[in-house]
């Protein structure tokens, strides 16, 4: 838990001092009703085992409102000579926007399947906070964190991620 308020605490900081630093320059045109965004990047994630790993990323989004977005993500894990295929829907709200900083929290329920023996299929759920820092009117550098479930109760890792973000 102190990673992710450290994280947090440091990715919040640095867009503020890079909005600041970019201010006036350009205005976003990404976060807005009937945009859609694709996403791609690698994960790293902090298990409560302690073996870290990447992950590659990849998401689409669709912005029901300006604040509203429904999110379908995908990830492929391998570590160890095992790999996790993950499936991600959910959504995520948009507030405190400014020109070129978009911070939002979120939440998606997954299904994940198996290649290491033994085990089954299963589901979880997942909650985030991140922001978009765009650095053109369509593109953003994402950063965000957050904390897996599996089974819908028991905690399995906490994540951060830095990716790259396209509007359209």
């Amino acid at each position: 838990m102190k990673f992710l308020k450290n994280t947090l605490t440091s990715v919040l900081l640095l867009s503020t001092l890079s909005n600041f630093a970019l201010g006036g320059t350009f205005e976003q045109d990404g976060v807005k009703e009937g945009n859609n965004k694709i996403s791609v990047g690698l994960y790293t994630t902090f298990p409560d085992e302690g073996d870290t790993s990447m992950t590659l990323y990849g998401g689409i989004g669709h912005f029901l409102t300006d604040d509203i977005e429904l999110v379908f993500d995908t990830m492929i894990n391998t570590s160890n000579g095992d790999t996790l295929y993950y499936l991600k829907p959910g959504a995520n709200y948009y507030f405190m926007k400014t020109p070129t900083l978009t911070p939002y929290v979120g939440a998606n329920i997954y299904y994940f399947d198996s290649t290491i023996d033994n085990a089954d299929s299963s589901y979880g759920n997942n909650y985030h906070i991140g922001a978009h820092q765009f650095f053109s009117e369509n593109a953003a550098v994402t950063a965000e964190v957050g904390m897996d479930f599996f089974e819908f109760d028991d905690y399995l890792q906490s994540y951060s991620n830095i990716y790259l973000t396209y509007f359209f």
